[in-house]
């Protein structure tokens, strides 16, 4: 995962976390997003079947990486659901630290 990032000094800044770990995902803080419009100008059927952003959900912390102005990004792993739960979305993507909590 991190063969073309170099570092010549230690510790290195980013860490992979083998076995993945289990956490709780906050999706809203991992996907950035446009303002919404108000739930009554949402047709239902959008609701219904588009993806339901404001939840927390388990998933898989894989990897942290440090960026340049002192923060912490990792990589997690985890399913967003549709807002009726007929249908979801596999997600494998790096997001902020705060997204991410352990499992209790």
């Amino acid at each position: 995962m991190f063969e073309q990032w170099r570092t010549e000094f230690g510790p290195p800044p980013h860490r992979v976390v083998d076995p993945p770990t289990p956490v709780i995902v906050h999706i809203a803080t991992a996907i950035s997003q446009s303002a919404e419009r108000s739930a009554n100008a949402i047709p239902l059927r959008v609701r219904a079947e588009g993806l339901a952003l404001d939840l927390q959900v388990p998933g898989r912390l894989h990897a942290w990486a440090r960026t340049t102005g002192g923060g912490w990004i990792c990589r997690v792993t985890f399913t967003i659901p549709t807002g009726n739960g007929r249908g979801c979305l596999d997600v494998d993507q790096w997001c902020p630290a705060a997204a991410v909590r352990p499992c209790t």
